[in-house]
């Protein structure tokens, strides 16, 4: 068995145990079966190369490093991620929005390649007018985008994260991609704290009390919140000042790319209290430079 093959295989055991444990959860987890073993195949995309000037410039700057730079996207990979998910998802929630985004990118009339490379530039406020302008479930298509360019991307975030690994990087959001972050890993004995993209896989060494959003690391605008007898492995640390969170589990290793999207799951209940209590996901970073997926 090859290696993605294993990591596969073991997200899979982990949605077995999630649909034993979490009955309300089928029907994700009946999706997230289906849709894993079709996407973590081995991804098709060259390296990015920079310059050292460049590079230090961009870390200085605070400039994710694929932002606005031209790279070789396996186009067919990420137009069959595209309809796969689609697919899927119609099937199983027998609705229409998942068939017109699968209609629109087989026309034409909806670029996943093109789709991606201006959330890459600029966010996503492009793509959702673009979905909008349609008559497209933004939404849903944000999602589907966000599944589809995860294993093509993996490979780029994977051979620039020895630069900020080496160089630091000390912001809440994705150096690779721009994101904000899809959950945190406690990882190890010592608990070190990694945030995780959920649009190009990338994770990034932060402090334990540090806000992704608005930076703060002031202890008393920092807490975590947990649910009864599960507080040793997941928590949700919320902030205060900008009423930001981020759901978080602890780990022994890195989670692999199929492990994320499991987590993500895992995670859930730990979403909705921090919902309930007034905290959200900002849409944009607070200096307004653009939008976040």
């Amino acid at each position: 068995m090859t290696e993605t093959s294993q990591e596969v295989r073991e997200a899979l055991h982990r949605l077995d145990v999630l649909a034993q444990t979490r009955p309300e959860l089928a029907g994700p987890v009946q999706f997230s079966r289906e849709i894993i073993p079709l996407l973590f195949e081995p991804a098709r995309a060259h390296p990015v190369e920079f310059s050292e000037g460049e590079v230090s410039e961009r870390l200085r700057s605070g400039t994710p490093l694929l932002r606005g730079i031209s790279i070789d996207i396996a186009d067919a990979m990420l137009l069959a991620n595209w309809q796969n998910i689609c697919t899927v998802l119609a099937r199983l929630q027998e609705a229409e929005p998942p068939h017109r985004l699968c209609e629109a990118a087989s026309r034409g009339e909806l670029l996943p390649r093109q789709a991606l490379e201006r959330v890459l530039a600029a966010g996503p406020a492009e793509f959702r007018t673009m979905l909008e302008d349609q008559g497209l479930d933004w939404r849903l298509g944000m999602s589907v985008l966000r599944l589809a360019a995860l294993p093509v991307l993996l490979p780029l975030a994977e051979a620039l994260a020895p630069i900020w690994q080496r160089r630091g990087w000390p912001y809440g959001y994705c150096p690779a991609c721009g994101s904000w972050p899809l959950l945190a890993e406690f990882r190890g004995l010592e608990q070190f704290r990694w945030l995780r993209c959920g649009l190009c896989g990338s994770g990034w060494q932060v402090d334990r009390l540090f806000c992704p959003f608005c930076e703060t690391r002031d202890h008393r605008q920092l807490q975590d919140l947990t649910l009864e007898g599960q507080e040793q492995k997941y928590r949700v640390s919320v902030c205060d000042n900008c009423r930001g969170y981020v759901r978080g589990m602890a780990t022994l290793a890195p989670l692999t790319p199929p492990g994320l999207l499991v987590a993500e799951l895992e995670t859930l209940p730990l979403e909705l209290l921090a919902q309930q209590q007034g905290y959200r996901v900002p849409d944009r970073p607070l200096d307004g430079s653009c939008d976040m997926i």
